[in-house]
């Protein structure tokens, strides 16, 4: 059976028991928790403040990764500029130095060309001269011999001949000298008498010695050595005029 003062009796006691324990626990443990949730707070901020110095300089190490990343792009062209324009100047120089040894083989070139251009015509000269020394002994007989010989005597009375002459008489004794007469063919004496003649004509004397001796290599053609001096109508002597101006020639064109 339901005791109603029991049920009382206990609903007081329950309500004592809530007000012991609420005054002994209820508000130091609210001021526990209280000062929990202040801690909690502060630590939740403190969380918050380093989360956002983190963020900070998460950010600030990002841009300074970004800063070092276009440094790093600068330095990368600068390098690359410098690298290029480096490149660009070993090419020109060793352009510039290619473009001289090209000049340089050229010059060389054009040099052997000249020497090997110079060498040819003097080769051919002498071949040329040589032919024609051969044609001329071939050619040459004692009638052209002759012939030859009254051409020199005609040409010593010219005034070509003038000033060598007198240069000639101021050197001899003018009343009787001594003629050594060089031929590499026979004179004959009507020749030879013409010649006396001539030379004693031209030196105002008739005591002229004519001593003769043989000379192939003149071909055909005198050579007469008078004193100190010789007087060369010889056809080697022709060859040899031919060959120093065909040399001197050759040294203007080079």
């Amino acid at each position: 059976m339901f005791n109603w003062w029991t049920f009382l009796f206990q609903t007081i006691n329950f309500f004592v028991v809530l007000y012991i324990l609420y005054r002994l626990f209820f508000n130091p443990l609210k001021t526990m928790i209280q000062k929990r949730e202040e801690s909690l707070k502060k630590r939740l901020e403190a969380l918050q403040t380093g989360e956002n110095e983190l963020r900070e300089k998460e950010q600030h190490y990002q841009e300074k990764l970004k800063e070092i990343d276009i440094l790093k792009d600068k330095a990368f062209d600068t390098a690359r500029k410098e690298a290029e324009e480096e490149k660009s100047r070993l090419l020109e120089k060793a352009e510039r130095e290619l473009e001289k040894e090209r000049e340089k083989q050229k010059s060389i070139q054009a040099h052997e060309r000249k020497k090997i251009d110079s060498a040819i015509k003097e080769q051919s000269l002498r071949f040329s001269l040589d032919y024609i020394a051969r044609f001329a002994r071939e050619l040459i007989d004692e009638s052209m011999h002759q012939k030859l010989i009254e051409k020199f005597l005609h040409a010593l009375k010219s005034e070509e001949r003038e000033e060598e002459i007198e240069a000639l008489k101021k050197e001899i004794e003018p009343k009787a000298f001594k003629i050594r007469l060089a031929t590499p063919l026979k004179i004959e004496e009507q020749t030879m008498h013409k010649i006396k003649k001539v030379l004693g004509d031209i030196f105002d004397t008739k005591a002229v010695t004519i001593e003769t001796f043989s000379d192939a290599s003149l071909i055909g053609g005198i050579k007469l050595e008078i004193g100190n001096r010789i007087i060369d109508g010889s056809i080697a002597q022709v060859l040899a005029q031919l060959q120093d101006e065909a040399e001197k020639a050759l040294q203007v064109e080079q």
